[in-house]
């Protein structure tokens, strides 16, 4: 009898040790969740400033309003990173358009020369002029991204880098983007909105040419 009971005794201590250290690694690292980052500007060929702003580079950069010229998209850069070891699945991407007007008349465009330069990754089109806006994988590798289509996964220790690739036609558009996940039967969402000082207008931005602009030194 009791050759029977130890190694059934220990089958048992092991799995209450198991499931005790499954239950303090859980209470430690916190509940599932997803991080997600972006810039409070968005990349383009040319980048719009208000009649106001100065044109050196910093400020061009760190400013300036993506322009999207001869049909070429603008681009946001999301990094998505889970917040713990669990994999993460992220399921939908949502984009909404806070405002859509007609481009400025006044104002410079410049090129974004010395801006840094978006990272390649998962690859999505959104068409800006349409409620509510379509978020479709980009056909093949445009522009160098990789194409991809949802659902895919993202842990802490392989993050994913997505490209929203922005088309306002002659708009001059505001908009946040919301990506939803789930992770062990929980649903989440985080909203990024750009983080914008005119708190009273929230939202990446992003326009079509402006319909006048005076040309800063070394623009188009």
């Amino acid at each position: 009898m009791t050759l029977v009971l130890l190694p059934l005794v220990g089958a048992v201590g092991f799995w209450a040790v198991q499931g005790l250290w499954e239950w303090a690694w859980s209470a430690i690292s916190g509940p599932p969740g997803l991080t997600a980052f972006a810039s409070r500007a968005v990349g383009g060929e040319h980048l719009y400033l208000g009649p106001e702003a100065a044109t050196d580079p910093a400020t061009v950069c760190k400013r300036g309003v993506p322009v999207t010229a001869a049909g070429k998209p603008a681009s946001l850069p999301i990094t998505l990173q889970a917040k713990t070891d669990e994999a993460i699945m992220v399921i939908g991407i949502e984009v909404n358009v806070v405002s859509s007007e007609p481009p400025p008349k006044g104002g410079t465009v410049a090129e974004p020369k010395g801006c840094p330069a978006a990272l390649k990754g998962r690859a999505f089109d959104v068409d800006l002029t349409r409620t509510p806006s379509p978020v479709l994988p980009a056909a093949g590798k445009a522009g160098g991204h990789q194409a991809t289509d949802l659902p895919f996964t993202v842990t802490a220790e392989d993050p994913e880098q997505l490209n929203l690739r922005l088309s306002p036609g002659s708009k001059d558009v505001r908009f946040t983007v919301k990506i939803e996940w789930v992770a062990d039967g929980k649903y989440g969402s985080v909203t990024l909105n750009g983080d914008d000082e005119d708190r009273e207008r929230d939202g990446f931005r992003v326009m079509g040419r402006p319909l006048r602009h005076q040309p800063a030194p070394g623009v188009v």
